[in-house]
């Protein structure tokens, strides 16, 4: 884990924000634990909804709305260096996230060294486009990445597969239904309401394509960050491919 957080973080990027599909939730504690075994301390959040951890994904839940969370937050912090944190729990064993300028406070006032956000949803689909009001990203986050499952290649572009199949073919100019390619992720890649849609101007942006396990998935790995090297538009600043299922990333040499 710890390799995993050295090949995405640099030492100055305190705040983290994960967008689009394919991993966020999986990444964003791989990181936690990465970090944690470095001997930093770190929040895992969110500004949307996400599911409860498991316990072997966080030990420690602090919400919000119950009392004396600032005290909860540093016991966690203290004895496991670790503490997930959510407004409160909803439903269908979710939690509610809590708002950006609320989350940096409570960051900036505590002992933590990182806190990593996830900024959207994607039903655990693996390709989405972000909506009008997405992604739901701190204004002094460090670090944003954005995610694709490779996984989502040679599947139709439609609602069983994609989140907001719709949005990704007006972005994309490719038919509803169509087999999604590596064209189709480039384009979103690039495009301004794309995969990048929501990234501070002051932070470094990358692009993770996540499950490199599939069949030749290195190769279709390659093959989107040529493309997206040769497209104008919006372009990340690193490019990383690997699967964290097995606990591998690997960044791409840069321009």
């Amino acid at each position: 884990m710890a390799a995993l957080a050295d090949t995405l973080v640099r030492t100055d990027e305190r705040i983290i924000a994960i967008a689009g599909a394919g991993g966020k939730t999986s990444l964003m504690f791989a990181l936690a634990h990465g970090l944690r075994e470095r001997g930093e301390r770190v929040i895992t959040s969110t500004t949307t909804r996400i599911r409860v951890p498991e316990r072997q994904q966080s030990e420690n839940l602090v919400l919000r709305s119950d009392g004396g969370y600032r005290e909860q937050l540093e016991d966690g912090l203290a004895q496991t260096e670790h503490v997930t944190l959510a407004e409160q729990r909803l439903p269908g064993d979710k939690l509610q996230g809590i708002d950006c300028a609320t989350l940096a406070a409570i960051f900036a006032a505590s002992s933590a060294d990182r806190l990593i956000v996830e900024a959207d949803g994607a039903r655990t689909l693996p390709l989405k486009a972000p909506g009008e009001e997405e992604p739901v990203v701190p204004t002094a986050t460090d670090l944003f990445i954005a995610m694709v499952g490779l996984d989502a290649l040679g599947l139709p572009l439609t609602e069983e597969h994609v989140f907001r199949p719709e949005r990704v073919a007006a972005l994309t100019g490719q038919a509803l239904g169509s087999i999604i390619t590596v064209q189709t992720i480039a384009r979103l890649a690039v495009h301004p309401g794309g995969l990048l849609k929501g990234c501070p101007e002051t932070a470094r942006s990358a692009l993770f394509l996540n499950k490199t396990d599939v069949a030749q998935g290195r190769e279709k790995a390659e093959a989107i960050i040529g493309l997206v090297r040769s497209m104008a538009g919006n372009r990340p600043d690193a490019w990383l491919f690997g699967s964290l299922k097995k606990n591998h990333c690997m960044v791409y040499p840069p321009d």
